[in-house]
């Protein structure tokens, strides 16, 4: 009975942190390079944590070859909510992955 209990609080655990990693689809009207990044590469991850009024963010892109992971940035919130993608990862650094592709 007792290794039940455990097991039941090792579950609910584990699906409390399943659902907190979920993946969250974020739309954008973010122009170029943005978008031509957007559509080119392979999958795009913007990851992200919320603190008051601030959001730290990290890029992903991965390409048919090649993943470019960016660095970590911490950027306002109401900066983001309008344009999460180029909140996070500069427009200099865009063009040079879609120069990739």
């Amino acid at each position: 009975m007792k290794y039940l209990a455990i097991l039941i609080i090792i579950l609910i655990s584990t699906a409390s942190q399943a659902q907190a990693n979920s993946n969250i689809k974020l739309t954008t009207d973010e122009g170029y390079p943005y978008k031509n990044l957007i559509n080119k590469a392979q999958r795009i991850e913007l990851r992200y944590v919320e603190n008051d009024h601030q959001v730290s963010c990290k890029v992903s892109v991965q390409t048919l070859h090649n993943q470019y992971m960016g660095k970590q940035q911490t950027v306002s919130a109401k900066i983001f909510k309008k344009q999460p993608l180029a909140a996070c990862l500069t427009r200099v650094k865009a063009k040079q992955i879609l120069n990739m592709l």
